[in-house]
């Protein structure tokens, strides 16, 4: 009994561990480099993040845009479930952080979306007394 216990408690442990090793597999990645270097940036796991810019109309795309670097970047959204890909498009969010796999298409290097995570802005408003 203590050995089917001992058992569980290590696949347990070891399914933890994979799935904190997976999730730490993204790299964030420089985007000024990023159109001009595809084939360094083919298959990897990368994160960026930047402000939404563009919708397409069939909610399967969006483009962001990182302000520090000028960069465009094209975000599929294939791999998102349909509920996601709608609360995305039907909520405020101005700002995300986008987790997933780099490919090139059309000559053009893009990012197969694993995962979008909204980013919150935060404002400040200074009040006269």
């Amino acid at each position: 009994m203590n050995i089917i216990r001992l058992t569980q408690t290590v696949l347990a442990v070891l399914v933890l561990a994979v799935a904190v090793a997976a999730s730490d597999a993204y790299e964030p990645i420089d985007t000024t480099d990023f159109s001009n270097r595809a084939d360094d940036y083919q298959g990897r796991l990368v994160t960026v993040s930047g402000a939404v810019v563009a919708v397409n109309a069939d909610g399967k795309s969006i483009r962001l845009f990182d302000s520090n670097t000028k960069a465009l970047i094209e975000v599929s959204l294939l791999k998102l479930k349909k509920a996601e890909r709608n609360k995305l498009m039907l909520s405020p969010v101005r700002n995300v952080a986008v987790y997933g796999k780099t490919e090139v298409r059309n000559g053009k290097l893009s990012i197969d979306a694993d995962k979008v995570v909204p980013q919150v802005e935060t404002v400040v408003i200074a009040v006269e007394q």
